[in-house]
């Protein structure tokens, strides 16, 4: 399955990649801005959903997880 970026989002609370693949499934890359707990500034924690049809359906900790888990759904 190929998969082709197709949007990208920044605010001030993070950014989000999304890449598209076949069959109405979308993979979106969400990189969030979190509070460091006991300080002043934030650290930045990425993750994968895997979307089909706008839905949530998984979140993976790595894009390779993430696309992997996709192509077998498919097949």
């Amino acid at each position: 399955m190929k998969w082709i970026k197709t949007g990208k989002t920044v605010s001030k609370e993070g950014t989000t990649i999304t890449y598209t693949g076949d069959h109405g499934l979308t993979i979106e890359s969400r990189k969030r801005h979190i509070p460091h707990a006991n300080r002043s500034g934030t650290w930045d924690h990425t993750s994968y959903w895997l979307l089909k049809d706008g839905k949530e359906v998984k979140e993976f900790f790595s894009l390779k997880d993430a696309k992997e888990f996709a192509e077998k759904e498919e097949e």
